[in-house]
Protein backbone atom coordinates (compact mmCIF):
# COMPACT_ATOMS: atom_id res chain seq x y z
CA UNK A 1 0.00 0.00 0.00
CA UNK A 2 1.16 3.52 -0.70
CA UNK A 3 1.76 5.19 2.63
CA UNK A 4 0.32 8.47 1.35
CA UNK A 5 -3.12 6.80 1.51
CA UNK A 6 -3.05 7.45 5.28
CA UNK A 7 -3.28 11.15 4.40
CA UNK A 8 -5.76 11.01 1.54
CA UNK A 9 -8.27 13.29 3.27
CA UNK A 10 -5.58 15.83 4.13
CA UNK A 11 -4.01 15.69 0.67
CA UNK A 12 -7.40 16.36 -0.90
CA UNK A 13 -7.53 19.70 0.95
CA UNK A 14 -4.72 20.86 -1.36
CA UNK A 15 -6.21 22.67 -4.37
CA UNK A 16 -3.33 22.20 -6.81
CA UNK A 17 -3.19 18.79 -8.47
CA UNK A 18 0.58 19.21 -8.96
CA UNK A 19 1.05 19.84 -5.24
CA UNK A 20 -1.18 16.87 -4.31
CA UNK A 21 0.93 14.64 -6.54
CA UNK A 22 4.13 16.04 -5.04
CA UNK A 23 2.98 15.36 -1.46
CA UNK A 24 2.02 11.80 -2.37
CA UNK A 25 5.45 11.26 -3.93
CA UNK A 26 7.18 12.80 -0.91
CA UNK A 27 5.28 10.65 1.59
CA UNK A 28 5.72 7.47 -0.43
CA UNK A 29 9.35 7.87 -1.51
CA UNK A 30 11.20 10.25 0.82
CA UNK A 31 9.81 9.99 4.34
CA UNK A 32 11.81 7.74 6.68
CA UNK A 33 10.08 4.46 7.57
CA UNK A 34 10.12 5.20 11.30
CA UNK A 35 7.72 8.16 10.76
CA UNK A 36 4.85 5.72 10.18
CA UNK A 37 5.53 3.74 13.36
CA UNK A 38 6.54 6.01 16.24
CA UNK A 39 4.66 8.26 18.62
CA UNK A 40 4.75 12.04 18.33
CA UNK A 41 6.73 12.42 21.56
CA UNK A 42 9.33 10.12 23.03
CA UNK A 43 8.69 11.47 26.53
CA UNK A 44 4.92 11.86 26.33
CA UNK A 45 5.21 15.31 27.96
CA UNK A 46 4.38 17.65 25.11
CA UNK A 47 1.80 15.81 23.03
CA UNK A 48 -1.66 14.47 23.97
CA UNK A 49 -2.26 10.79 24.66
CA UNK A 50 -3.84 10.13 21.26
CA UNK A 51 -0.51 10.92 19.60
CA UNK A 52 1.52 8.55 21.75
CA UNK A 53 2.39 4.96 20.92
CA UNK A 54 2.59 3.22 17.57
CA UNK A 55 1.33 5.44 14.75
CA UNK A 56 1.09 8.43 17.08
CA UNK A 57 3.15 10.71 14.85
CA UNK A 58 0.77 10.05 11.96
CA UNK A 59 -2.24 10.82 14.22
CA UNK A 60 -0.49 13.98 15.46
CA UNK A 61 0.13 15.11 11.88
CA UNK A 62 -3.49 14.51 10.90
CA UNK A 63 -4.62 16.58 13.91
CA UNK A 64 -2.28 19.44 12.96
CA UNK A 65 -3.83 19.53 9.49
CA UNK A 66 -7.33 19.49 11.00
CA UNK A 67 -6.52 22.55 13.12
CA UNK A 68 -4.94 24.33 10.16
CA UNK A 69 -8.02 23.62 8.07
CA UNK A 70 -10.22 25.23 10.72
CA UNK A 71 -7.92 28.25 11.09
CA UNK A 72 -7.85 28.81 7.32
CA UNK A 73 -11.66 29.07 7.34
CA UNK A 74 -11.50 32.11 9.64
CA UNK A 75 -12.16 35.47 8.03
CA UNK A 76 -8.70 36.75 8.98
CA UNK A 77 -7.19 34.23 6.53
CA UNK A 78 -9.65 34.77 3.68
CA UNK A 79 -7.14 37.11 2.02
CA UNK A 80 -4.65 34.29 1.48
CA UNK A 81 -4.36 32.93 -2.02
CA UNK A 82 -5.26 29.29 -2.65
CA UNK A 83 -1.57 28.66 -3.36
CA UNK A 84 -0.51 29.94 0.07
CA UNK A 85 -3.27 27.92 1.71
CA UNK A 86 -1.88 24.89 -0.12
CA UNK A 87 1.57 25.66 1.32
CA UNK A 88 0.08 25.77 4.82
CA UNK A 89 -1.64 22.40 4.45
CA UNK A 90 1.45 20.85 2.85
CA UNK A 91 3.73 22.22 5.59
CA UNK A 92 1.42 20.73 8.22
CA UNK A 93 1.54 17.34 6.52
CA UNK A 94 5.34 17.24 6.26
CA UNK A 95 6.48 19.22 9.32
CA UNK A 96 7.58 16.23 11.43
CA UNK A 97 8.64 13.81 8.70
CA UNK A 98 12.27 13.96 9.88
CA UNK A 99 11.49 14.00 13.60
CA UNK A 100 14.53 11.86 14.41
CA UNK A 101 16.75 12.16 11.36
CA UNK A 102 16.80 11.84 7.58
CA UNK A 103 16.77 8.09 7.24
CA UNK A 104 17.45 6.10 10.38
CA UNK A 105 15.82 6.77 13.73
CA UNK A 106 18.27 8.83 15.80
CA UNK A 107 16.95 10.67 18.89
CA UNK A 108 20.03 12.92 18.91
CA UNK A 109 18.79 14.61 15.74
CA UNK A 110 15.48 15.77 17.24
CA UNK A 111 16.70 19.31 17.88
CA UNK A 112 17.24 19.82 14.15
CA UNK A 113 14.14 18.00 12.92
CA UNK A 114 12.43 21.08 11.51
CA UNK A 115 15.52 22.05 9.53
CA UNK A 116 15.96 18.47 8.29
CA UNK A 117 12.33 18.21 7.16
CA UNK A 118 12.64 21.52 5.33
CA UNK A 119 15.82 20.35 3.60
CA UNK A 120 14.37 16.96 2.64
CA UNK A 121 11.24 18.62 1.25
CA UNK A 122 13.37 21.03 -0.77
CA UNK A 123 15.44 18.13 -2.17
CA UNK A 124 12.27 16.27 -3.12
CA UNK A 125 10.80 19.45 -4.66
CA UNK A 126 13.92 19.89 -6.80
CA UNK A 127 13.67 16.26 -7.93
CA UNK A 128 9.96 16.63 -8.72
CA UNK A 129 9.69 20.18 -10.11
CA UNK A 130 13.31 20.85 -11.12
CA UNK A 131 13.53 24.06 -9.07
CA UNK A 132 13.77 25.21 -5.46
CA UNK A 133 10.74 24.84 -3.21
CA UNK A 134 8.85 28.05 -2.43
CA UNK A 135 10.45 29.88 0.51
CA UNK A 136 7.08 30.39 2.24
CA UNK A 137 6.60 26.61 2.24
CA UNK A 138 10.09 25.65 3.46
CA UNK A 139 10.13 28.43 6.08
CA UNK A 140 6.79 27.25 7.46
CA UNK A 141 8.35 23.81 7.97
CA UNK A 142 11.64 25.14 9.30
CA UNK A 143 9.98 27.41 11.90
CA UNK A 144 7.11 25.18 13.02
CA UNK A 145 8.57 24.90 16.53
CA UNK A 146 8.10 28.64 17.05
CA UNK A 147 10.22 29.97 19.89
CA UNK A 148 11.89 26.57 20.30
CA UNK A 149 13.30 26.60 16.75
Amino acid sequence: MEKSKYFEREINLIQSEDYRMFIREYLDEYVPDYFWEIGASSSGKYHPKFSQGEGGLVRHTKAVVMFAEELLRMSSYMYMSEEYKDYVIMACIVHDTCKYGWEEYNKDQYKDHAKFASMLVNNAWIDYFDNQAPVFFTNAIKTHMGQWS
